[in-house]
């Protein structure tokens, strides 16, 4: 009988490149040996002051392993996009405001559209979900009570409420990040379950370990501290 896949999902990195390289070790130590998969939540640039390590990264990874890694977009992803393209002002200025400036000189430019050709169309083309028939994986959340074929790009990139507060089974076990926890701990639910810890913050880089024989995660991970086990203390 074949192995089971392990599903390593990675919240939000922002920029932060030692953190995911140091995260991606233990997810390494924590597979023993098992065929991994890397889904990653989206938000790879701003804030943090590597993004451009960040991109190349997924970019040769991905290029290497295309199975194996899956790289969702983020809403930082589709501020980018929108500024590097024939944007407003006002456009501009909203990337800017929300970590564009450190990604620009993590780039050494001053303007997203120097930003080079092939990290521009990569991060533009990026996927918005990947469903493993058990959960989806998105940025953000999901509209609740929508069928998820229906459910809209811009609600899928950016969504809190109602979706955060929202105790419907959704059919699928959603796996998203986009809202940074403070106490530096995914936040995981019945229906949900949150990986965004804050790492451009000060706080951890987390990823959640999934099979094929349980929908709730079998362990968290984060660049800070050991593997713990699922259901874990959160002290």
């Amino acid at each position: 009988m074949a192995a089971t896949t392990v599903t390593y999902a990675i919240g939000d990195i922002h920029g932060c490149y030692d953190h995911l390289l140091h995260l991606l070790s233990l997810c390494k130590i924590h597979s023993r040996g098992r065929a991994s998969r890397f889904v990653f939540l989206g938000d790879y640039i701003d804030r943090g002051p590597d993004s451009r390590k960040v991109v190349d990264f997924l970019i040769r990874a991905e290029t290497l392993s295309p199975r194996q890694f899956v790289c969702l977009k983020g809403n930082h992803e589709e501020l980018f996009s929108i500024a590097a393209a024939d944007a407003s002002d006002s456009q501009r200025m909203a990337w800017f405001q929300n970590g564009g400036e450190e990604t620009m000189e993590s780039y050494d430019v001053t303007d997203p559209s120097d930003i080079p050709e092939r990290h521009r169309i990569w991060l533009s083309s990026r996927p918005v979900t990947w469903n493993d028939g058990k959960r989806l994986f998105v940025h953000a959340g999901i509209r609740p009570g929508v069928p998820l074929d229906q459910q809209k790009e811009r609600e899928l990139l950016w969504i809190r409420e109602p979706f955060l507060s929202s105790e419907i089974d959704h059919g699928v076990l959603i796996v998203h990040g986009h809202t940074p926890t403070r106490s530096g701990w995914p936040d995981i639910r019945n229906n949900r379950v949150n990986l965004d810890t804050g790492a451009c913050f000060g706080r951890r880089l987390t990823a959640a370990a999934f099979n094929d024989e349980q929908l709730m995660p079998l362990a968290i991970l984060n660049d800070a501290g050991p593997i713990s086990e699922f259901p874990f203390t959160q002290s």
